[in-house]
């Protein structure tokens, strides 16, 4: 007797934000792995650095130009950025943030559900059980 397929559930899209900053602003965004920060229009200033009482202080700085973009390595650190609107006209931004890999709990975990339920059916078989659900 066969089982009918387990549905399989698609993977979730990208995170996707567009920032508007306005004339003169600035703003602190989270940069996670694999995320990327691409300038739509204007010119953005970043500022790297660490995160202290909620200012990033400046130890690098980079300015994207509309159509530029950076990207997080995947291996790197969640990251604060300081984006900031150095013009005297709004600038506009998207943020994509990576969809999440699972965690190597979670995939040993997954791994341990897939033996469990394995052993199960190929303990009902060997009863003589039919159409045994685990």
């Amino acid at each position: 007797m066969t089982q009918a397929p387990r549905p399989t559930t698609a993977a979730p899209p990208a995170l996707r934000l567009v920032l508007d900053i306005a004339p003169g602003q600035h703003l602190l965004a989270c940069l996670p792995p694999a995320s990327t920060l691409q300038a739509l229009e204007g010119d953005i200033a970043l500022g790297f650095g660490p995160l202290v009482c909620g200012q990033v202080l400046h130890v690098g700085r980079q300015t994207l130009a509309a159509g530029q973009a950076f990207t997080q390595d995947a291996g790197a650190p969640t990251t604060w950025v300081r984006l900031h609107n150095p013009s005297h006209r709004p600038v506009r931004a998207v943020l994509t943030e990576a969809v999440p890999q699972p965690t190597g709990l979670a995939q040993a975990w997954g791994w341990l559900k897939a033996r469990w339920h394995a052993a199960g059916a190929s303990e009902a078989r060997a009863s003589g059980e039919v159409g045994a659900a685990h």
